[in-house]
């Protein structure tokens, strides 16, 4: 990777939002290890974890949590209400869920 790809690359990533494939694809690791490394910064005060509970409808997280037990077992999307779906209340249990990490300031 060329330098000035590398640091486009590095510029694109949301510090708020560090998903386990932005650290595998920028330093070319297994899944795994980009996986250890973002743990490795949570325990180091570096990173903290989140989950975001994706909408079905719109596929954006409508809201985030420091762990599972914090999530409600509905939710409701102001993105799919906003665009005027129909119904925008979800059973959280139903919902794809995605860890990502943000960089602690």
């Amino acid at each position: 990777m060329s330098l000035q790809k590398y640091l486009q690359t590095i510029n694109n990533i949301d510090p708020g939002k560090i998903y386990v494939e932005n650290v595998r694809s920028l330093y070319k690791i297994p899944r795994f290890a980009a996986r250890f490394m973002c743990e490795m910064a949570v325990q180091d005060h570096i990173f903290v974890k989140k989950i975001g509970v994706l909408c079905p409808n719109c596929n954006r997280i409508i809201q985030e949590f420091d762990n599972l037990n914090q999530i409600p077992e509905t939710i409701y999307c102001h993105i799919c209400d906003a665009e005027e779906a129909e119904d925008c209340n979800y059973k959280t249990e139903n919902l794809k869920k995605e860890d990502y990490y943000k960089l602690i300031k």
